[in-house]
């Protein structure tokens, strides 16, 4: 049973509604009929700052703005500050629901995310990498197969594979035991 960091363990019912969720996905097969839309609303605030909502997840918001160095009031994370944790939280979450799903022997304990950009105008992300630290006796065989569902199940790293070179290290009690480079297609 999968447990975090804290050593506490998950609410039954929330690892049962994880455990149904990751079945559900696995079993849709028809990708021209499934489709899902996320909104985000902006409220524009004092200089460069903003509000963000998601109208499906009342009383969640987040404030983006950029840091007095750039003109803004540093009420916030900048936008790619956001877009990174975004896209590592994506993946991580991924990795711990297929785990708990599958009732893998496995503690998250961290994760870092690097992203690699040109700053010129025209400029972008070039590579983006994540390390992620777990803990415990689960095997590098069963590792590296849920590195790959997880990137399967990952809307943002499914996006950004074809636009960015991805790189994902897994490492096990300490040690690299799944490396993954998605090279971009485009």
């Amino acid at each position: 049973m999968a447990t975090e960091r804290t050593g506490k363990r998950l609410d039954p019912a929330q690892e049962a509604q994880i455990r149904k969720g990751v079945v559900e996905r696995r079993a849709l097969r028809d990708p021209e009929r499934i489709r899902g839309v996320n909104r985000q609303e902006f409220t524009l605030l004092p200089g460069l700052a903003m509000g963000v909502e998601n109208p499906r997840e009342p009383g969640v918001s987040m404030t983006i703005d950029e840091p007095e160095s750039r003109g803004g009031n540093g009420a916030g994370a900048g936008p790619l500050a956001h877009f990174l944790a975004g896209a590592g939280a994506c993946l991580l979450t991924q990795y711990r629901k297929i785990a708990i799903a599958e009732g893998l022997d496995i503690r998250f304990t961290g994760s870092t995310i690097r992203g690699d950009s040109r700053r010129d105008v025209g400029g972008g992300f070039e590579h983006i990498a994540q390390e992620i630290h777990t803990e415990g006796t689960i095997t590098p065989a069963q590792l590296a197969a849920l590195a790959e569902e997880a990137e399967a199940f990952c809307y943002v790293h499914n996006t950004l594979r074809g636009a960015v070179k991805l790189t994902t290290v897994v490492h096990l009690n300490g040690v690299e035991a799944v490396r993954r480079v998605n090279e971009k297609t485009l």
